[in-house]
């Protein structure tokens, strides 16, 4: 006979009675190889791993290519992620300390005004006060502009400052005395361009005074989704970065610069969160905010299952960092660049985890799990040996 099912029955008197009953050999028939099967705790129904098998799997205990750190959430760990800023636009692009001088180009339009002192002036009658405005002109495919009594000077790639020098020099043999001022009247050539969620797609010319990224992304109309859900990225000279939206209207440090030639693209991509296990309901659930700490995203969900959860096995998998690792880890000799996976362990049943479940942020794409208690295993098995019995039960009157 199945040992499996001896050990149901240890007492032999129990055993003989149900032996003798009418159909016995026909409940056996159905009962014995389903306990063959329900012999190992992996054959239970189950919405993922307890909190004993993520611990043995951890990277603490395997040396598997894929192994992943198990971090208790205490108070070290979340003062360090809550001082961690991730490489965003100003890491890249050097934030927003100054404004790239212009440079003219081609299709930009200047404006030349000359001043003359003495008699026999050049541009201007004797006796007649102030300047003469010369154009305006428009720097040509070749990269010049003509000048009366000048001709073709080199216009593409000066500043308007050393146009400006350029242009004096020019005139100096040929007007009394001249003083010029050089003035960029149209912006053709230091255009950026801003695509993807705004409302006004295109390209926009930066002036003089140097233009934030905020200030470009205003020019396009705005971004058409909410900050919260939308991506700014920019690409520039073979390097890109990409920030929250959101997070830039709070950082003046991401509210970077834009230079000549840049691409910026505002993505509607919404942050969310996934839940499984022993929750409520189990599913993807939006961020809707710049920062959502764990606690809060708990009781979007609904809390735990209190029929089935194991209030000691809340459990946030990410890909972290090596940087932060290396923080949270020292004896973390990880040289890759690439994210590492971590899975943060929180004891709800301790009444200080929900101060810290409030400091501990959650990211973007971050899966919330909670582990199933053991005695929620032993119900499943008693429900299913139930139903099973009742098998055997009407398979006897057969």
């Amino acid at each position: 006979m199945d040992r499996s099912f001896m050990k149901l029955f240890p007492n032999s008197t129990q055993l003989r009675s149900i032996q003798g009953s009418s159909g016995f050999s026909k409940s056996l028939a159905v009962i014995a190889p389903i306990l063959g099967i329900l012999s190992g705790c992996a054959a239970l129904p189950s919405a993922g791993p307890v909190s004993s098998e993520i611990q043995a799997a951890s990277s603490e205990r395997r040396t598997e290519p894929f192994d992943y750190h198990l971090i208790d959430l205490d108070d070290s760990v979340v003062s360090v992620l809550s001082a961690y800023q991730p490489n965003g636009l100003s890491k890249v692009f050097t934030g927003g300390k100054w404004a790239p001088k212009h440079i003219v180009g081609v299709g930009d339009t200047v404006s030349v005004v000359v001043w003359e002192q003495g008699n026999d002036r050049l541009f201007t009658p004797n006796g007649q006060a102030g300047g003469v405005e010369l154009g305006p002109f428009m720097v040509n495919q070749s990269g010049a502009i003509t000048i009366p009594y000048v001709g073709k000077v080199n216009a593409r790639g000066k500043s308007v400052e050393r146009l400006q020098e350029a242009l004096q020099v020019a005139l100096d043999r040929k007007a009394t005395n001249p003083q010029v001022i050089v003035t960029l009247k149209q912006n053709a050539s230091s255009l950026v361009t801003v695509n993807g969620a705004v409302k006004k797609p295109g390209q926009y010319p930066l002036d003089l005074s140097g233009k934030r990224l905020l200030d470009v992304v205003a020019n396009a109309g705005g971004n058409s989704s909410p900050a919260t859900e939308s991506y700014v990225s920019i690409s520039r000279n073979g390097r890109q970065a990409k920030q929250l939206l959101s997070t830039v209207f709070q950082s003046n440090d991401e509210n970077v610069y834009v230079r000549p030639g840049d691409r910026i693209f505002v993505t509607h991509d919404p942050q969310t969160f996934t839940a499984f296990g022993a929750v409520p309901k189990v599913g993807e659930y939006p961020i809707q905010a710049s920062n959502v700490s764990l606690v809060e995203a708990m009781g979007r969900i609904g809390g735990l299952d209190q029929n089935a959860a194991n209030s000691q096995g809340l459990f946030v998998f990410r890909y972290e960092d090596p940087q932060v690792i290396s923080q949270l880890k020292s004896e973390y000799s990880g040289t890759s660049s690439g994210k590492v996976p971590v899975i943060y362990r929180l004891n709800m049943r301790d009444a200080r985890s929900y101060f810290k479940g409030q400091l501990f942020s959650l990211r973007d794409k971050d899966v919330v799990y909670v582990s199933s208690a053991y005695g929620a295993e032993l119900n499943k098995f008693i429900r299913i040996l139930s139903g099973t019995l009742a098998i055997g039960k009407t398979a006897s009157t057969f």
